[in-house]
Parts: structure tokens; sequence; C-alpha cells
């Protein structure tokens, strides 16, 4: 006789649930503007934080290649010739720290801008090749002082170390990590008060209705159920529309965002956000709408005991 009880009370249970899910969203499209107003701040909100943290990604991926490298590029002045570099470049193959030299010479630092560049025009137009020799050293130990070294040559006009740019851009990838965690916390707190916001709007209209099932010995918890709800199903409908913001954003500035990377001569492609990322915002978003309820919820029953007594 114990299992029909159960399974009475569970189906009980069930009913209830599905009968205040039905219920909030019923309410939301019976004040339609409101719960759009909500649900695109909520989203905006949530959005921009993402935006933030897919753009990061793009940097990331831009830079992998200058993250992997410790080289040290040394720019000749233009009266240097080739031959004057070559005996550089053999007294620094003899230092035990430096792994390997290469030397590119003006015209093969010319065919390759051309190849890579679509500024080969504009470069033609000009008629003298304006690329000096380069000479390029991969350090094998500590390259602190191979630059003293390379930037004491009188002929230097320029050094580029490859790992400076790193240092620099480690810092500013931090920095993003940072500045996104401190925009995701500010916003959650807008998204959960404007579901709070819009759950207490709607329990302004039902308020007689609220009383009268506290009279009858409704439980807190069957009265602030609809609430959650509503707030669970905002919170859903605003990470789907927020996702939706984002895809967009991202086709939008792609084409522009490529024609500015090429014309650098960089070969890049958009990343993507990994495939937890939806369901994971999905599940962080239907929880700040949860959250946003409970308060609304909350502080309406906590000013109506007061009333009360």
């Amino acid at each position: 006789m114990n299992k029909p009880v159960s399974y009475s009370a569970f189906a009980a249970w069930r009913a209830q649930h599905r009968a205040a899910f039905v219920s909030s969203i019923s309410r939301l499209f019976k004040r339609p503007i409101s719960s759009f107003l909500s649900l695109s701040v909520m989203a905006i909100a949530l959005s921009l934080p993402l935006a933030f943290a897919w753009s990061l990604l793009q940097i990331e991926q831009l830079s992998s290649s200058v993250q992997n490298s410790r080289a040290i590029t040394v720019f000749f002045n233009m009266d240097v010739s080739l031959e004057q570099v070559n005996q550089v470049a053999k007294a620094f193959q003899s230092n035990p720290d430096v792994a390997t030299v290469s030397i590119k010479s003006p015209e093969q630092g010319l065919k390759d801008f051309q190849q890579s560049s679509e500024l080969a025009k504009a470069v033609a137009m000009i008629g003298k090749n304006p690329l000096p020799v380069v000479m390029i050293i991969e350090p094998s130990g500590d390259e602190s002082q191979l630059l003293v070294q390379v930037r004491a040559l009188p002929q230097v006009e320029q050094v580029q170390h490859d790992a400076t740019w790193q240092q620099r851009l480690n810092a500013w990838l931090e920095f993003g990590k940072r500045l996104i965690v401190l925009l995701a916390g500010i916003f959650a707190l807008g998204a959960i008060l404007a579901v709070a916001n819009n759950v207490r709007l709607d329990i302004a209209t039902r308020e007689q209705e609220i009383s009268v099932l506290q009279q009858l010995g409704a439980t807190n918890r069957y009265i602030r159920r609809p609430f959650l709800y509503m707030g669970g199903v905002l919170g859903f409908l605003a990470g789907c529309l927020a996702f939706v913001l984002i895809f967009a954003a991202a086709l939008y500035v792609e084409p522009s965002v490529m024609v500015l990377i090429s014309s650098y001569g960089n070969s890049f492609k958009f990343v993507m956000f990994p495939l937890w990322i939806l369901p994971a915002m999905l599940v962080c978003s239907i929880i700040l709408g949860v959250i946003g309820a409970w308060f609304a919820v909350g502080h309406h029953m906590r000013a109506s005991r007061l009333i009360a007594l």
C-alpha cells in the first residue's frame, strides 16, 4: 500500500511544478513589454563579459606565434652591407648562448613582404628597396647578455626582442582576464536586479492573490515556486539571446578584422568558444534569474509579515 501513496505524492509534486512552470510563462506573456525589457537588460549584461572574453580569446590566438619565440631580430642601418653583417653573424655564432643565426637580405625581405602583405603595390611604387639587412638570433641560453651585446653594436638601427613583446602581452592578457572577472561580477548583479524588478512587478499585480493563499495556509515554498520558475525562464531566454548577440557580432566584425590582419601579413582564423560554454552560460543565467526572483519574493514576504504584525 506504500507504493501507490508514494507514487501519488510524486505525481502531485510533479503536477504542482508543472502548473507553476506554465503559470510563470503565461505571466511573462501577459506583460510583454516589461518582460522584454528585463530580458534585454539581462541579455546585454550577460553578453558584454562574454564579448570581452571572446575578444581576449582572439588575441591569445593571434599572439600564439609570438609567445613561442625568443628570437632577437636585429635591423641594421641602411648603409651597412651584407658582407659586414655576415662578419657580425660569424662572431655571434661562436657565442655559447646562441643557437642559430640567420641573415635576411633586403631583396629577400622585400620578396617575403610582397608575398605576405597587401601593401606590395605601394612598396613597388617607391622603386627603391626600403628594407635593411636583418639578422635573426635564436638564443639557446640567457638572452639578456645577448641583448646588451647586440644593442652595443654601432651598425644597429633597431633591436626587436620577441620575449619582451611576450611579457608585455602576457601582462595585458592577465589584466584583461581580471577585468573580465570584475565586469562579470558587476553585470551579474545587474542581471539579478533586472529579474528582481520584473518579478517584483508581477508580485504587485498578484498581491491580493498571495494574501489569500497565505490565509488559506499555503506554505512559503508554494507561493515562491511560480516566481522562481519565472526567474529561471527569464534567465534561460536571456542566455540564449546573449549567445545570439555574440554570434551575430562575430559575423559582423569578422570581415573587417580579417582585412586588417591580412594587411600586416599575418594568417589568422577566428576561434569560437568551446562547446561547453553555451550550456555553462545557460546554467549561470538560469541561476542568476532564480536568485533575482528569490530576493524579490523574499523581500515581499518579509514586508507582508511586518505589516501583519
